[in-house]
This record gives C-alpha cells, structure tokens and sequence, in this order.
C-alpha cells in the first residue's frame, strides 16, 4: 500500500497510525535515503505508544536507543555500521526487542540476520516536494496496520497513491 505524504505533519500522521495499530512484539524495517523522514515517522509511532516524542531522536551513533514506556520500544539506526557481521557477535537482545516494538533504519544491513522474522517493510521516499510511504508485508499480524494506514490515506490531503 502506497500513501502521499504532502508534509511533515503528513508523515507524523502516518506515524500515530503505525503505532497505534502494531502488533506488540512488532518488528518495522524502515528503508529510505537520509532526511527522507524514518526518524519522524518512528517518533510519531512512539507517541502512539505512550512515550514522548521529545526523547525519540535518531541513534545514528549509537546504533540503539532504548525508549522506556508500557512496552519500551527500540530504535535501530544501522546507518553508520562499518561491517553488518558485527550483529551476529551481538546478544540478539541488545538490539531486537524481546517483550515489544523494534524499529530498524538501515536494515539491509541486518539482511542476514534478520531474515525469516516476521517484520512490516516500511518504505519512504521523497517524491518532490512530499513523500511517498510505502508498506507491505506478508505476515497476517500487520495486516491491521495496512489496514490503518490505507484507512488514513483517504484524510490526508494528499490523495492515495492507487
């Protein structure tokens, strides 16, 4: 499913929705080039969750941040990791999390590791002077969040992306 995310504000939108419909072990791999709006979209997320998003800032440097809340919620920026075999020499738990959501920016770079998890395959992209957001998955689970954000893509100013 595909959405036109005409601002910022679009994006966090798209965000609360995210989060207000993830499953509660949720594992969000988010793709897309730098300032293409992962971090604001993760931030939103959080805020559906319970955390404030004045705390929800991007882990470029340190590869994790740990959010505490109802369920604390990990943010994975795998951006700056020079050799992606490093993650397999890491307790799993020092960076996918056990008892809820994970969002990993940068996740190709964890291919190997994170290959057969059920995950939400979150895409953006700039597209002028917006952005286009796209999710998929195949895993029953994440179906609602589909569901949410296509639901959301009729409200948005922007219209939905066919």
């Amino acid at each position: 499913m595909s959405l036109r995310l005409a601002s910022a504000e679009d994006t966090r939108t798209a965000g609360l929705a995210l989060g207000a419909a993830l499953p509660a072990h949720a594992l969000v791999l988010l793709r897309g080039e730098l300032g293409s709006g992962k971090t604001t979209l993760v931030k939103a997320a959080c805020e559906a969750l319970g955390i404030a998003p004045a705390i929800v800032i991007s882990p470029t440097y340190t590869l994790v941040n740990i959010y505490p809340g109802r369920h604390a919620v990990y943010h994975v920026d795998l951006y700056r990791l020079e050799q992606p075999e490093a993650l397999i020499h890491l307790d799993e738990q020092d960076w996918i999390n056990p008892d809820g959501p994970t969002f990993v920016e940068w996740p190709e770079l964890a291919e190997p590791v994170l290959a057969g998890r059920p995950a939400l395959a979150v895409q953006l992209a700039h597209d002028g002077p917006g952005r286009t957001l796209n999710a998929a998955t195949e895993i029953p689970e994440y179906l609602p969040v589909i569901a949410a954000l296509a639901a959301l893509g009729a409200s948005l100013p922007a219209s939905r992306i066919p």
